[in-house]
């Protein structure tokens, strides 16, 4: 167990990026991809990645809406972060740039690996 002591603005913000916007986002992808108005293979399509990514969608719905009420203004700069990361995500499938589409994915995977590594999370992967 780690102490982090921080004031709460910075805690707000940080865990708006690291935990609320994941809990979005998973919840967003969930309820668009399952969607009924798509079609019934949609679901049949859906795997592990899916599963995984969405797990935290499972959460409680009542906890979850205090918590994004109690924290808004962190978490609407932290979606708004986000929005403008997935924009360059857009662009770089606009630009068909292979070796660029390649970086994308190195970089997210290596940040991913080095905070695995250090011991951030408990989780067994």
């Amino acid at each position: 167990t780690r102490l982090l002591t921080l004031k709460p603005q910075t805690h707000d913000a940080l865990v708006s990026r690291s935990s609320h916007l994941p809990h979005l986002v998973a919840a967003t992808l969930a309820s668009s991809v399952l969607d009924p108005k798509r079609p019934k293979q949609q679901a049949a399509l859906c795997a592990n990645g899916f599963r995984d990514t969405t797990r935290v969608s499972s959460g409680s719905p009542e906890m979850w809406r205090d918590i994004v009420l109690a924290n808004r203004p962190e978490i609407r700069a932290a979606l708004d972060g986000f929005v403008r990361d997935l924009q360059r995500v857009q662009a770089l499938l606009r630009g068909e740039n292979a070796a660029e589409v390649l970086k994308f994915f190195e970089t997210a995977k290596a940040r991913r690996d080095q905070w695995c590594a250090q011991g951030a999370s408990p989780s067994p992967e």
